[in-house]
């Protein structure tokens, strides 16, 4: 089946709460775009409100308070945030690989296979009265004589690789950030928790997510998001497309080769091209959800100022510049071969995020 390229990035437009803008909890949001970066946090919260009618500052870390959606190490070792019911699916499928019992891994966290369920249940039982920091965690394992040789790993520069396994496997996830230290805190037992679900039974939900937010999706993008991104194996995150049977559709955008959930068809044919224009932060799912190398959505000689974490200036669904505030002023760097810059409609966008930043903001064009 063929579909038109614009009418595609203006069904995922609407999708992602974009054009228009239609996001109404922070859940609302984050289940939308499947997983949002949760680092640096001002632009994960900026993203969020990006998608809002009612835009409220703080309405994340709120959201991570309450439990109503996670964040959890998740792709490329980073710290994402989804929904507790896609978490557990995109964890699961993290842990397919089982890396945490190569010898490479265990020496970067300075620990052995024998240490994990001893420190699976002494991290269980410290965090069972509530967060705590690194350090903390650390002091309450060199008390125990056991893991006391665990100490220095649980607090130093590779505690990463000691923590990490603990969250794919669902037994912790970040807490709430305490006088600038991050924290961890139990998952288990978390009424809103559901539990890690089989792999491949996961994989196949995880598939399903991401084409219903990011389709149509090319082999490359399923690629960036699951064997790049989670270390899936390629030939399985095929299988797992495979099993989906009818349930999903080939088809051809401009020329690409794709693949779109059949029941998102029909909405697909008919949308109306979009030529709205929005700000969006660094390291915003719209872009990194597909990947950077994504051509349809940046051009490949642009692709640097987006992998940096340059704040992104899309128009329909494409990337057309970049913008940084300066003093009072939101400079616009506009890519020329975008074609005349649209001073109206970036105008009133600015207007829009002065309202959600709560600043009078001005906009200054440059184009290059």
């Amino acid at each position: 089946m063929l579909l038109d390229g614009a009418r595609s990035l203006a069904w995922r437009l609407r999708r992602h709460a974009l054009a228009p803008v239609a996001g109404a909890t922070v859940t609302d949001v984050v289940q939308r775009v499947v997983a949002l970066r949760g680092w640096p946090a001002d632009l994960a919260d900026l993203a969020i409100r990006a998608r809002q009618e009612e835009p409220q500052p703080g309405a994340l870390e709120r959201a991570l308070a309450d439990g109503e959606v996670i964040r959890s190490y998740a792709f490329r070792g980073g710290s994402y945030v989804f929904t507790p019911e896609i978490g557990a699916d995109l964890l699961a499928a993290r842990t397919a690989t089982r890396v945490w019992q190569t010898r490479r891994f265990q020496q970067q966290g300075g620990f052995a296979v024998d240490d994990w369920e001893p420190l699976r249940d002494a991290v269980r039982d410290a965090l069972a009265t509530g967060p705590l920091t690194r350090a903390e965690l650390a002091a309450r394992l060199a008390a125990i004589p056991s893991l006391a040789h665990l100490a220095g790993a649980a607090s130093g520069a590779g505690s990463d690789s000691l923590y990490k396994p603990l969250h794919w496997w669902g037994d912790i996830c970040f807490g709430p950030v305490r006088d600038g230290q991050a924290t961890f805190r139990l998952l288990e037992g978390d009424p809103r928790w559901p539990g890690l679900p089989d792999v491949d039974r996961a994989g196949r939900r995880a598939v399903t997510a991401y084409l219903a937010a990011y389709g149509p999706a090319t082999s490359a993008n399923l690629s960036y998001w699951l064997t790049e991104g989670l270390s899936v194996p390629r030939r399985r995150v095929q299988g797992w497309l495979v099993d989906l049977g009818e349930a999903v559709t080939a088809v051809s955008v401009d020329g690409v080769d794709a693949y779109v959930l059949t029941a998102d068809l029909d909405r697909l044919s008919i949308a109306e091209p979009s030529e709205a224009i929005r700000l969006l932060p660094g390291f915003d799912p719209w872009i990194m959800g597909p990947g950077t190398a994504d051509a349809r959505l940046i051009a490949p000689g642009r692709r640097a100022v987006a992998t940096r974490g340059a704040n992104l200036v899309i128009r329909g669904g494409v990337v057309t510049g970049t913008w940084r505030i300066r003093r009072h002023d939101v400079v616009v760097s506009w890519f020329g071969e975008a074609g005349p810059a649209p001073a109206s409609e970036l105008d009133d966008e600015v207007r829009r995020l002065a309202g959600m930043l709560s600043r009078d903001l001005e906009l200054t064009i440059e184009v290059g």
